[in-house]
């Protein structure tokens, strides 16, 4: 049987301009509608909606746009069109079981079933005869598209169908048996209670045969972080069962992190029978660009650490592939247990704290100089590091200091400390990369440096000489002071410039004014005294 790649036009183009709530058809699928034949056995069909429909190349489109003849409005919102679960379908007509899966440059659209990813060869959906029109939904997210009215998501998808491989990859549902048969006649079941777990029996299980389950992206503590694939050799045959459940909290009985590596998310592989003798053991797993530009994190951050007798330890993890939507990760081990997905960072660790001095005055500074070890897992690149108060956390040191650092090196830093009022201080040291100190140091996040500042008050003839011009402008002018006449004199003419602003009018403007009503009362006196 030959399989073939088919492409169709997707036109999705976001208009905000209008917010249309959208109904779901819940009516049966009608296999002999007019569809979108990718080849004699693959076709695309629209599903009983008014956006997904063949356009006069009986091409299948999709469109949400004013252009839509199906749509009375001006488009819909985009959030509204995320909601669609039912967009199109794939169709089937065979009789062997087959897998399809959808890929596109488009940015923040993602096509789904049941609300799983069908954009890679890793997480395909099962055709089969039985199963032969999977619904097929879109999520549109606009955080990551930066959409604005107008703009295409998309211009065109690729269908990608082969003949199914020997591995069981679960059925529609998600959450049922999915048995199947390879060339050896080992029979893999997976059985999924939730996304957070998958409980996996093989049955003929050859010795020293790779074998490979589906885990149809098991979640690993936040959802951003997802289990794909298993692969084991086991150097015995037979019957195995195991559980695979993913956590955000540590697993029972395992260490805390290693300094630098802040853990994701964890996930256990846990064999009904212990001691099961594997010596080669993968993982794959996916990570969501978005959830790692939110947390901080570069690809090159990522690692698997693997919990051993004597605590956690790193395992060989590699990229091996990306997009503009998500990292893969193959992880290798020689066997499973707990294992963290973590992402490594630096971790400044202070060794020993100096002040220039425990004693200063209001508003004068002194220095910290700190010595900070990088035991974390990363290097250390302008990280901030500041000084604040132990007790009201107020900001003390006059600007942040930036600290680079090599993993395993020392550097030491200086940052200044301004403190405008007196009293007792306890200075705390802290930024995003510190961790606390060992031993008796006492520094670190959060830590109190063990030395505490004494600020006293400013002394008396720095006092006098800031507020000198005021007290001479309140001491009275007896000509006995020793500040002399013209302090005496600025004084005055400093209280009449403010009757002046208070009153607006000079002696010179009163004599004026008298003059004025002198004229006018003459005038009036010797009109009354003329003759009539």
């Amino acid at each position: 049987m030959r399989w073939q790649r088919g492409s169709t036009t997707l036109l999705i183009t976001i208009s905000l301009g209008a917010v249309v709530l959208l109904v779901v058809s819940s009516s049966a699928v009608v296999l002999d509608q007019p569809n979108d034949p990718l080849n004699d056995e693959v076709a695309l069909q629209p599903g009983d909606n008014p956006y997904a429909y063949l356009d006069e190349n009986d091409e299948l489109s999709v469109d949400i746009t004013e252009n839509n003849p199906n749509l009375d409005n001006e488009g819909v919102n985009p959030d509204a069109f995320a909601a669609q679960e039912t967009l199109f379908y794939i169709t089937y007509d065979g009789n062997e079981s087959a897998e399809a899966w959808i890929d596109h440059e488009g940015t923040g659209v993602t096509f789904v079933v049941d609300g799983e990813p069908i954009e890679s060869e890793s997480n395909a959906v099962r055709l089969t005869s039985e199963n032969d029109a999977v619904p097929v939904g879109v999520e549109v997210d606009t955080r990551v598209a930066e959409v604005a009215p107008g703009d295409r998501l998309i211009d065109e998808i690729s269908v990608h169908a082969r003949p199914a491989n020997s591995e069981a990859i679960g059925d529609a549902d998600n959450d049922a048996n999915s048995d199947d048969d390879d060339d050896s006649g080992t029979v893999t079941t997976v059985e999924s209670p939730d996304s957070t777990a998958r409980n996996v029996e093989i049955l003929s299980l050859a010795a020293e045969v790779e074998t490979e389950v589906d885990l149809r992206h098991l979640h690993v503590g936040d959802p951003a972080v997802r289990l794909t694939d298993l692969t084991f050799v086991s150097t015995n045959s037979g019957n195995v069962e195991f559980e695979v459940r993913g956590t955000t909290d540590p697993p029972p009985e395992t260490s805390a992190m290693p300094l630098g590596a802040d853990a994701l998310g964890y996930y256990t592989v846990e064999f009904a029978t212990a001691d099961q003798p594997i010596n080669e053991a993968t993982t794959e797993l996916v990570v969501d660009r978005g959830y790692l530009a939110e947390t901080d994190v570069n690809p090159e951050q990522l690692a698997v650490y693997r919990a051993t007798e004597t605590g956690w330890k790193q395992t060989k993890t590699t990229v091996v592939n990306t997009n503009n939507e998500t990292v893969r990760l193959r992880v290798t081990s020689t066997g499973f247990s707990a294992f963290a997905v973590a992402a490594e960072r630096p971790a400044l660790v202070p060794v020993e704290a100096t002040l220039s001095t425990d004693q200063v005055a209001a508003g004068e500074t002194l220095t910290v100089t700190v010595n900070l070890n990088n035991n974390g897992r990363a290097p250390a690149s302008d990280v901030r590091v500041q000084i604040v108060t132990a007790d009201e956390r107020e900001l003390v040191s006059d600007e942040a200091v930036t600290v680079n650092a090599e993993v395993g090196e020392t550097t030491t830093e200086s940052i200044v400390v301004r403190l405008n009022s007196s009293g007792e201080y306890n200075l705390v040291l802290t930024g995003p990369a510190l961790e606390a100190g060992s031993g008796g140091s006492g520094i670190g996040t959060n830590k109190t440096i063990a030395q505490s500042v004494t600020v006293t008050e400013q002394p008396d003839d720095q006092a006098v000489s800031e507020t000198g011009d005021a007290s001479s402008i309140n001491a009275p002018n007896d000509g006995s002071a020793d500040t002399g006449v013209s302090d005496g004199t600025e004084v005055i003419d400093d209280r009449e410039e403010a009757v002046s602003e208070r009153s607006g009018i000079s002696l010179t403007d009163l004599g004026g004014i008298a003059l004025l009503i002198g004229i006018v009362l003459t005038t009036l006196f010797l009109f009354r005294r003329a003759p009539r």
